[in-house]
């Protein structure tokens, strides 16, 4: 009797704690769980490589006439999305590049890589369906990839007519691929994303930090430090004004 009265017990404790425990959780799932430790624990800090070398002069300037009137309500002309520093690192072959454009009937642009040669590696028509905000373009997969140490100039025109024209509005940026560096081991898929862009900004990979923050972003555009950190990382390097930008899906 003593053991069925322990076995007893032992039962009511069980579904004590079993009761309690929904009450005291909160209904996220795991995933939700994850992101929220890792969005309270962790801010973002883009540390830029070579801090001692001098900034780019013209990397994420633009230029053109044409599109003008299209372009004349908004105070934020197109920009590319990049740090002024003349290394502007990634570690993909294949990276994403991230343009400003302002409200434009524009409805594709032009992709144009070039090695340090200044020889054409890559062009290629990419529509938009020309509303105001941030856009991500992929190097597609088609593309020849990028290679490790080699240095590049990527740059997007806006096609505002049936062509390409030479005063169309052009955005350009500077891109480096480099080998995965110690602490980018790290990185696992057990890892949040925001984890990740922080190891990849500790690293000084540019193209990664943004390409991971902007996915997040997208996903959770409601996320207050989220939004924060975005802004943190912008402002870090000059962008500021983008912050509050929406993306073009």
């Amino acid at each position: 009797m003593k053991l069925v009265k322990k076995f007893m017990n032992y039962q009511l404790i069980i579904l004590v704690a079993v009761s309690i425990i929904p009450l005291t959780q909160s209904p996220l799932n795991a995933q939700e769980k994850n992101n929220s430790s890792a969005n309270n624990r962790f801010s973002v800090s883009f540390e830029p490589p070579n801090k001692n070398q001098p900034v780019a002069t013209s990397g994420g300037a633009s230029r053109g006439q044409q599109c003008i009137a299209d372009m004349n309500n908004s105070e934020i002309p197109i920009t590319a999305i990049v740090p002024a520093i003349n290394q502007r690192l990634t570690v993909a072959s294949h990276p994403t590049f991230f343009i400003h454009v302002p409200e434009t009937s524009a409805q594709k642009v032009f992709l144009n890589i070039q090695d340090e040669n200044e020889e054409d590696s890559y062009q290629k028509v990419i529509p938009i369906d020309g509303k105001s905000g941030i856009i991500g373009v992929t190097l597609p997969q088609d593309a020849p990839p990028l290679k490790i140490g080699k240095n590049y100039q990527w740059s997007l025109a806006l096609i505002c007519q049936e062509s390409l024209k030479p005063d169309s509005p052009i955005v350009q940026g500077t891109v480096t691929r480099v080998q995965s560096q110690m602490q980018l081991a790290e990185i696992s898929e057990e890892m949040t994303k925001l984890e990740q862009a922080a190891l990849y900004a500790e690293a000084g990979i540019w193209y990664e930090t943004i390409a991971t923050l902007a996915q997040l972003k997208q996903e959770q555009p409601n996320n207050s430090n989220l939004l924060s950190v975005w802004e943190e990382v912008l402002t870090s390097v000059g962008l500021g004004e983008l912050a509050q930008a929406e993306f073009v899906k």
